[in-house]
């Protein structure tokens, strides 16, 4: 490989932010002040927000208006409200910082580096839980055979100004490239920039549901998952809508569907109407209610999208790629629980279905969550289907590329995850216990 030629580590510095290291050291203030008890700590975050914003000036027109807009929500912050509007500045903030750090070319590298340094931490805590010796020497050839890593491991090497990658490859030859990569950004200022808000927005994503949370009133008890589900989807629907009493009978409604189908597994998780929200909650549902409006369909897709992206552990993103399925099953090395996101979509739907007026477009957004139930069906039929063969490597790369193909079914790069199922099922199911008849829904894209 060689040495890093000066001309390589000029172009990074050239192409770099104006204040990475401040904006660094700043963001890291603000952090620091943020983790302490609130409102106790409000000066310290209105003189840390304010440091930030004066920083934020040098840079361009979007972070320096974010950053005005942080030390304006700090100013006022003295509540659970402003609290939570203080923390969702600070997420716009944060967001645009990164996406203008990984537009330098060292940012590039970095963000192409990302997934596969995941990947290959994921792959090795994976393979010491691994039952046999032999795992290491088969199982890591038959994952680099994927297409999603073969696609992530080609643009790292594309940003790197390298040849395409061989035929055959492993994770040798990846290791090799992100250490490359690693010695080309580590002059940069933009690297641990980009490092430190990879990890600190991940955070901020807890903190920002927990101020969320707080900013309602509730009783001296702390409030139900059930409870915290019903503000959630008042407020993504824009009206007060539901309560506890309906939520219950919404899940009874969503365990007679999933009953109806023999699906016991998820009928008897969604006995417990806490237990199915706590997950959603959790694990799904974005950190804060993004508001739907019946005249824009489309604010349906991008939750949908968020969720299944917080699913796979992208809490950030607003939707998947290839290679994001395959870490986030090997993280937990075994299969998704696909009945509990499955019960947790059809409570969805049915809590939805029960809330909006009929109307053309109120059938257009249940048919959106009804077709998302069809894909975790085909999520639960792909985990039974493969279990029994997850014995051997060759079953593990099986099925991670079964469902990458479930997720992805156009298979073209750069292509949105699919947010329906293979067939449509749970529509027609659902109209006929909701009102008693037979009735097809038009399948849409």
């Amino acid at each position: 490989m060689g040495k890093i030629s000066r001309r390589k580590q000029e172009v990074l510095y050239t192409q770099s932010m104006t204040n990475a290291p401040e904006l660094l050291s700043r963001l890291q203030e603000v952090g620091r002040c943020m983790a302490l008890p609130f409102p106790s700590a409000a000066h310290e975050v209105r003189t840390a927000c304010r440091a930030l914003a004066h920083t934020t000036e040098a840079e361009g027109p979007e972070i320096a208006s974010a950053g005005r807009d942080l030390a304006k929500a700090a100013e006022g912050a003295s509540d659970s409200a402003s609290n939570l509007r203080l923390h969702l500045r600070l997420q716009t903030l944060t967001a645009r910082i990164q996406t203008a750090a990984e537009s330098s070319q060292a940012g590039r590298v970095w963000a192409a580096a990302q997934n596969l340094a995941e990947l290959l931490l994921v792959v090795g805590k994976f393979l010491d839980r691994a039952p046999e010796p032999r795992w290491a020497e088969e199982f890591p050839p038959a994952l680099c055979g994927l297409a999603a890593v073969r696609s992530e491991f080609s643009n790292l090497v594309s940003v790197l100004g390298w040849p395409a990658p061989p035929d055959q490859f492993g994770l040798d030859e990846m290791a090799q490239a992100l250490h490359h990569a690693g010695q080309l950004i580590d002059p940069a200022p933009e690297a641990p920039l980009c490092q430190y808000l990879a990890g600190a927005s991940r955070d901020l994503v807890r903190s920002t549901h927990i101020a969320w949370i707080e900013s309602h009133a509730w009783d001296d008890e702390s409030p139900s998952p059930a409870q915290v589900y019903c503000w959630y989807w008042n407020e993504t629907l824009g009206e007060a809508v539901l309560y506890l009493a309906k939520v219950a009978e919404a899940a009874a409604m969503a365990s007679a569907v999933a009953k109806s189908m023999g699906l016991d597994e998820v009928a008897d998780y969604l006995r417990d109407p806490d237990k199915v929200a706590y997950y959603g909650m959790m694990n799904i549902l974005p950190a804060t209610p993004i508001r739907w409006g019946l005249e824009n369909v489309e604010a349906v897709s991008r939750q949908l999208h968020c969720g299944l992206a917080r699913w796979y552990h992208r809490p950030l993103e607003a939707s998947l790629v290839p290679i994001d399925v395959i870490t986030g099953v090997l993280r937990t090395s075994r299969p998704y629980y696909y009945h509990r996101m499955l019960a947790h979509a059809l409570l969805q739907t049915v809590c939805v279905q029960r809330a909006l007026p009929p109307g053309y477009l109120a059938d257009a957004i249940v048919g959106k969550l009804a077709a998302f139930c069809d894909l975790m069906l085909d999520g639960r039929r792909l985990r039974s289907q493969y279990l029994p063969s997850l014995k051997t490597p060759l079953g593990w790369v099986e099925y991670l590329n079964a469902l990458v193909r479930m997720h992805f079914p156009d298979g073209q790069h750069g292509a949105p995850c699919c947010l329906k199922g293979s067939e449509p099922n749970i529509y027609a199911v659902l109209a006929k216990v909701l009102y008693g008849r037979t009735e097809h829904h038009p399948r849409s894209d």
